[in-house]
């Protein structure tokens, strides 16, 4: 069974490290703290998972590189089931901005 698709924004940023993170908000609903991958190719993996386009994938990736840590790079707002961020361990919390 397919679960739910809901509109969500993706953020992505890189870590002092060098590590990924991605983001994900759904009308006024956070993942709650963001996801850290070690390597391009896993947080690579996962927007793809989401379905992103692997193209823009690879160009906010390499955009990474030219920006400092924690610079948010944003992604079009995209359908993603709520099985999905489920299985890779985003889970729905209340955003509270700033």
């Amino acid at each position: 069974m397919v679960g739910d698709f809901m509109r969500a924004d993706i953020y992505i940023d890189k870590t002092q490290g060098g590590s990924v993170e991605i983001s994900v908000v759904r009308d006024g609903l956070s993942s709650g703290v963001a996801r850290r991958y070690e390597t391009v190719e896993k947080a690579r993996s996962v927007l793809v998972k989401f379905g992103l386009d692997p193209i823009l994938i690879d160009h906010h990736l390499r955009s990474l590189t030219r920006v400092p840590p924690s610079f948010l790079l944003r992604f079009p707002a995209a359908e993603i089931a709520d099985d999905i961020l489920r299985s890779l361990g985003f889970r729905a919390a209340a955003f509270h901005a700033g």
